[in-house]
């Protein structure tokens, strides 16, 4: 392979960049109606990290002035401050405004940035009852974590390439981009989580960047003006489709990565010749300059935006989001201009040995403060106890109960693997449904035991008992908990008794569907819920099994154990009590279906009739909230909904 030309400063770089992190923040901020997708955003950067980092390591291979020990310095002088500062400040924010429990996860999400593994641990700990995306105070350092791994192994690679095969860089950069964007196609749909986060699966949008700088014979037709800027225009057209046509519920990256990943190149090549529109717009002084604080105001923006939303709750409206939109802007530019530049001008630290001990400083106390954090439960001095003491109510929920959860694996073997209710009894109940289900399942198992009786119980998270239907994006394994209950049941005639629970909202969230890969409107989700519900229950009663039903539960209008903490410690009271009308309104789909097949159900369990009396909708009982967050039901309130059951059985009478 020919020597890559020397390359001077592209302004329209910094432009790409700052069209990206706009794309981004606008996103995550959510200050457009239109336009759901600036997630693609870091697509852009990715392109962008591989086309630059590509051109500088294999020029300076061709000098014969590369050496690994200064590329890694380089890496640390160019990265490691900016995020080290946002670490430090949203540390510090969290110490001021987070409970024990969510300072204790902030210190864990801190390390693992810090570290540059935060990919692998939000791979690992973002899930249904995992960590919420939208309160996770670190989520976007996941994109940080994939650059730097592939900063630590990419340069080994184009080292070992120049040393045996310089001429064929583009050929085993080729291999290394279609093995990678195989693996993203091939576990996109089977492991969507890990193709999202992990750099083998993504690695192909920085070698696709990486690709244009080892091709450089492909700027040559950007010397005409023309073709430059058809060719910026379609790589911008196909960013703008992307972010305009996609939505959180794409199947992402797969082949949908694309089209941000192809604009990208097609904007970058477009200016490669310094001609075209395109080019000329992305070079203006204040595109170049957001582009040139694009880091700290990727870093800095979304522990911004989490921290008020969990401060501020429902009050966290469009202006206060529109104004903390433009306070990220002078937070990353004081940082730039602060920290940023004086460290990589040297100006500051400009020893290497000064720099690697203020690095290896850094990461001593981010580890400190972890220890300090974890030892101590998340610092609880900081509140008044009665502070800590509803905080703590988070905690107040059923263990994983991981044996109970059903897997496509086992099969119907895994819907009779759990036991409920008195030891020695032959079991002749089924308690299914979802995370509601697992929720109370200690309310279930006092209920039998108090009974005599006895059965089996099973869960899968976000899947309601219904038959024929399907969960969005849930790969089909809804339907076939549903398939392998209806197995299991043909199997065991002895159990004649069945009771549904479910949180029931999935249809009017609109997740229901005939095939888990369509996303159905929401009247359509509605009506496979009727059909879906009805063909349940008819399908037990064929079988001779009477049919319960677990009735939504009220909920609260927001997390009860941290609104009521927060609420106490600036002295208000929290309002999170739905009323009894907008729980009625919100399941009227659900309480319409199930007077339709009133005469196939021998009892249904209302939750509403013990909190709602009144006209609203209690979350606590005797001083202690009934839910662990906004609607699963908390492990002490087992009594409680044991006593509903109990009063609504057939023969007891109602309260």
């Amino acid at each position: 392979m020919q020597a890559l030309p020397r390359r001077g400063y592209r302004a329209d770089i910094d432009g790409l960049r700052a069209v990206a992190v706009l794309l981004v923040l606008v996103f995550h901020f959510d200050l457009l109606a239109a336009g759901k997708a600036g997630f693609v955003g870091v697509d852009v950067f990715f392109v962008i990290s591989g086309y630059l980092i590509t051109g500088i390591v294999w020029r300076q291979l061709e000098r014969g002035e590369f050496g690994l020990a200064a590329f890694y310095r380089n890496r640390v002088r160019r990265l490691a401050p900016a995020l080290l500062a946002v670490l430090l400040l949203t540390l510090a924010a969290g110490l001021a405004l987070l409970l024990p429990h969510e300072l204790l996860e902030l210190g864990r999400q801190a390390l693992a940035s810090q570290f540059y593994l935060a990919n692998l641990y939000f791979w690992r700990n973002v899930s249904y009852f995992g960590l919420g995306a939208d309160s996770v105070f670190l989520l976007h350092t996941w994109s940080l974590a994939v650059e730097e791994q592939f900063y630590l192994l990419y340069p080994l690679l184009l080292l070992a390439v120049h040393r045996g095969l310089r001429r064929h860089l583009g050929t085993v950069l080729v291999v290394a981009f279609l093995l990678s964007f195989a693996l993203n196609l091939a576990f996109v749909e089977r492991k969507p989580e890990a193709t999202f986060y992990l750099l083998p699966t993504r690695a192909w949008e920085l070698l696709a960047g990486a690709l244009l700088a080892a091709r450089p014979a492909a700027a040559r037709w950007m010397t005409s003006a023309r073709i430059a800027a058809a060719t910026g225009a379609a790589g911008i057209a196909l960013i703008a489709a992307a972010v305009l046509s996609y939505s959180e519920a794409t199947r992402f990256p797969g082949l949908f990565a694309l089209l941000p990943v192809l604009g990208a190149v097609g904007v970058i090549l477009a200016g490669s010749g310094g001609r075209g529109p395109v080019a000329a717009l992305l070079s203006r002084p204040g595109v170049v300059y957001i582009g040139r604080i694009s880091y700290p105001l990727y870093l800095v923006h979304w522990p911004m935006h989490v921290l008020a939303g969990l401060w501020l709750q429902n009050d966290y409206t469009w202006p206060l989001r529109a104004a903390l939109f433009v306070a990220a802007f002078v937070l990353a530019a004081l940082i730039h201009h602060l920290v940023e530049e004086p460290i990589r001008r040297r100006r500051v630290l400009a020893g290497d040995g000064r720099l690697l001990g203020g690095y290896a400083a850094g990461l001593a106390g981010t580890v400190l403060v972890f220890a300090a954090v974890q030892h101590s439960g998340g610092l609880p001095q900081r509140f008044a106890p009665e502070v800590v003491a509803l905080a703590a109510q988070a905690a107040d929920r059923s263990p994983p109960l991981s044996e109970c959860e059903f897997s496509v694996v086992a099969g119907a073997a895994a819907v009779g693997r759990c036991r409920l209710g008195a030891p020695g009894a032959a079991a002749r109940w089924l308690v299914y449904g979802d995370s509601h289900a697992w929720a109370a399942h200690d309310a279930f198992d006092r209920w039998l035991a108090l009974k005599g009786e006895a059965g089996y119980f099973v869960f899968r998270h976000a899947c309601p008992p219904l038959d024929g239907v399907d969960l969005f994006r849930d790969r089909g394994e809804c339907r076939a908990f549903n398939r392998a209950v209806a197995a299991f049941l043909d199997a065991h005639r002895e159990v004649d008794h069945v009771l549904l629970v479910s949180t029931w909202r999935q249809a009017a969230e609109g997740l229901l569907t005939r095939s888990s890969d369509a996303l159905a409107t929401q009247d359509e989700s509605l009506r496979l819920f009727d059909a879906g519900f009805a063909a349940t229950l008819s399908a037990h009663h064929a079988r001779g099994r009477q049919v319960y039903v677990w009735e939504p539960v009220p909920g609260a209008l927001a997390n009860v154990p941290a609104a009521a903490a927060r609420a106490t410690l600036r002295g208000t009271v929290p309002a999170l009590e739905p009323s009894l009308d907008a729980y009625r309104a919100e399941f009227a789909f659900f309480f319409a279906a199930l007077e339709r097949q009133r005469g196939l159900v021998a009892a249904s369990f209302a939750p509403s009739r013990v909190l709602c009396a009144t006209g609203r909708c209690a979350v606590s009982v005797d001083g202690r909230s009934v839910y662990f967050d906004n609607s699963h039901v908390a492990r002490s309130s087992a009594p409680l909904w044991v006593e509903m059951m109990r009063r609504a059985e057939p023969g007891a009478g109602r309260p």
